[in-house]
């Protein structure tokens, strides 16, 4: 059977109604074959992550060749080879073996997890007796005398009875994988509330040390999630919390120090308060990706949600979101040929609401009066249009009616077409232009600077100007989320504009700490952390203006390789047949919790190492000399194609052990 089929007859599956032929067992935790202690809906499976639809793929292939064998024998009533017999015979008999291996792994999973025991065995169970009816069906067969003939949905909601349950298995243990990352979630929690209780260097190194094997332990998990969700959007919202958390343990390691070498400052105090509240939401953010439709998270449970801006950046609307949705109405509009009071009401809201998206082009100080007019006479002509549109109804024929809307139609599809390349080309406009005055550099170098010599004067003056460069530069990432073409796309330019917007004043308490004590060193290698990490942050924005621009021209970027944190039970990576899966235990080792992994981390982490201190300063030599280079090229070692998922740990926990390494020798300096 080709690939294709079977993923299409996967996506059924998820759509799929358990009908049970045997009662569920009672195990004494009050399961049931509906809704579940644990939030499983056997009657809603929705698959979340791309390994559990390939552990499926061989067994809907293997119950499709029996059901198929079946139906033929069935509709054309001519006797089949025994060699034909003999292969459905043996398909059932596998097919109840693999099941069996398989419930034996499930059951195994449920025992070391008692919140899932009841359901899980439930599931088993289920799984069992489907399997059973799989095996007996097959030996079914019309060539044996005084065998009544099988009727073919007898066979079919036997292999959906197996296919929901055995998807009940592998969500339930995808479940268990979900709870390992949020307790290691909750762990970095907890290390960040010891930290910012913290008041002593010595002790703040130990807790530190801990906090940094937590955090790689955190990494290798979400890591290995991330690769392996289907939805493009979660997949990005991952990547960006992600990445927030590796660039502010940097950070809060050189705020922590500065506050506690300079505990009376208050611009120290906000400072590292700051990276503390944005990694608290980033650790909120991996838990609302790897919790969706899996089990239910408090929207409180790292952060305090007191803005009325939403975590899940995936929501908003944008410009391009609201052409789009204005195209697909025009689509039914064209398809019905009338346009009745909901749907006039319908179109005059998508068209307002695309107005009003587009005020932040129009209402740009930065938009050359030229490009204002292009966008403000395209929604003209749209508004004509859609009036045309949407004028009652007179007394001409139907025919009539129906050539007249779809004319309108096609005017206003292409000038929402026009109107969409006119945002693209101010919004790139407007990102090439700041990328070429490069402000940021000489403005960041100004401030440290005068911070080094005590002009508070000179501080202040840059710090005004840095402030409204930061201003411009969060515009010029919300006309690049407007114009975002993919969920990608629209998530990391959404969450660009609010890193910039967080990490902006940050970057300026900073600098006011070092003014307060400019000749302290810890308060000096503060800003260059802070300077370092925007820099970071202006090569993002180059970045994702060059992936907009190419899929926009219909370039589509290259993808990682897919990582499956969920193994395929049975089947090698490298086996590309539909061979029924061979579960085993040992192919469910990430279902285990590696107890092991955060000793062994923490003692790899504390090693000392002479060469990783003397890498370190080289590093950050290397860093500052070509800090003008990076910024000059606009960010092009960003657009190189990402390294795989084990050259990412390694380099993570490269850069963990430097700044704990580097953390032991302060602490032996001090």
């Amino acid at each position: 059977m080709a690939p294709e089929e079977n993923m299409d007859l996967l996506k059924n599956v998820e759509s799929m109604s358990l009908i049970h032929t045997h009662p569920p067992v009672d195990h004494g935790g009050g399961g049931s074959s509906g809704t579940t202690s644990f939030g499983l809906d056997a009657r809603n499976l929705e698959i979340k992550t791309k390994s559990i639809e390939h552990t499926l793929v061989p067994l809907v292939s293997q119950i499709t060749t029996l059901v198929n064998f079946k139906e033929s024998y069935l509709t054309n009533g001519k006797p089949k080879s025994e060699r034909a017999i003999r292969s459905a015979m043996k398909v059932g008999s596998a097919v109840e073996a693999a099941i069996e291996r398989f419930v034996a792994v499930g059951e195994t999973i449920a025992d070391e997890n008692p919140d899932i025991q009841p359901e899980m065995y439930d599931a088993c169970h289920e799984a069992r007796l489907a399997g059973t009816s799989i095996a007996n069906l097959s030996f079914c067969s019309t060539e044996v005398p005084d065998v009544p003939i099988l009727d073919k949905s007898v066979l079919v909601r036997a292999s959906r009875q197996l296919l929901s349950s055995v998807t009940r298995v592998l969500l339930l243990a995808d479940r268990v994988l979900v709870k390992h990352i949020l307790r290691a979630e909750d762990k970095v929690a907890y290390s960040l509330s010891r930290l910012e209780v913290c008041r002593s260097f010595t002790e703040f190194v130990k807790i530190f040390a801990e906090f940094g094997g937590e955090m790689v332990d955190l990494a290798h998990r979400s890591g290995d999630r991330q690769h392996d969700l289907k939805s493009e959007k979660r997949k990005a919202q991952m990547g960006v919390a992600r990445t927030s958390l590796e660039r502010h343990t940097m950070l809060l390691l050189t705020s922590s120090k500065t506050l506690l070498r300079h505990p009376d400052s208050k611009s120290a105090l906000q400072c590292r308060d700051g990276v503390f509240d944005q990694i608290r939401s980033a650790l909120q953010l991996i838990a609302i990706c790897v919790s969706d439709g899996v089990v239910p998270v408090e929207t409180c449970r790292f952060i305090q949600t007191t803005s009325e801006e939403p975590l899940d950046i995936g929501i908003q609307l944008t410009a391009n979101a609201a052409i789009k949705q204005l195209t697909e109405m025009l689509e039914m509009v064209r398809m019905t040929s009338r346009v009745g009071v909901g749907v006039r009401e319908r179109l005059i809201g998508a068209l307002d609401a695309l107005c009003e998206m587009t005020q932040d082009f129009t209402d740009s100080a930065y938009t050359p009066h030229h490009h204002r007019e292009q966008i403000l006479d395209f929604l003209e002509e749209c508004r004509f249009e859609m009036t045309n549109l949407i004028l009652p109804e007179d007394d001409s024929s139907d025919q009539l009616r129906s050539d007249s809307i779809d004319v309108t139609v096609e005017r206003l599809h292409r000038r929402l077409k026009d109107l969409g390349k006119q945002l693209q080309i101010v919004a790139m406009d407007h990102v090439s232009e700041t990328l070429r005055a490069n402000e940021d550099q000489v403005l960041l170098s100004s401030i440290k600077a005068c911070a080094v010599s005590g002009d508070i004067d000179g501080v202040e003056r840059y710090m005004d100007k840095f402030r409204e460069h930061a201003e411009h530069m969060q515009e010029v990432c919300r006309l690049l989320h407007h114009i975002s073409l993919t969920d990608a796309l629209h998530v990391n330019t959404g969450h660009c504009e609010r890193n910039m917007r967080s990490l902006a004043p940050l970057t300026l308490l900073s600098g006011r700490t070092l003014c307060q004590h400019p000749s302290s060193r810890i308060a000096r290698e503060n800003l260059e952390v802070f300077c370092d990490t925007w820099s970071q942050s202006v090569n993002d924005l180059s970045r994702l203006a060059k992936e907009s621009d190419s899929a926009a021209c219909g370039r589509v970027a290259a993808e990682k390789q897919a990582y499956m944190s969920l193994p395929r039970p049975g089947v090698s990576s490298g086996d590309s047949s539909s061979s029924l899966p061979q579960f085993s235990s040992s192919r469910y080792g990430p279902l285990r919790p590696d107890h092991s992994l955060e000793s062994q981390t923490v003692t790899r982490l504390l090693c000392d190492s002479d060469d990783s201190i003397s890498s370190a300063s080289f590093e950050n030599r290397e860093n500052h000399q070509n800090r003008h280079t990076v910024l000059a090229q606009g960010g092009d070692e960003l657009s190189s194609t990402a390294s795989v998922a084990s050259e990412d740990r390694k380099a993570f926990e490269y850069r963990i052990s430097l700044i704990l390494d580097d953390l032991q020798s302060v602490s032996a300096h001090d």
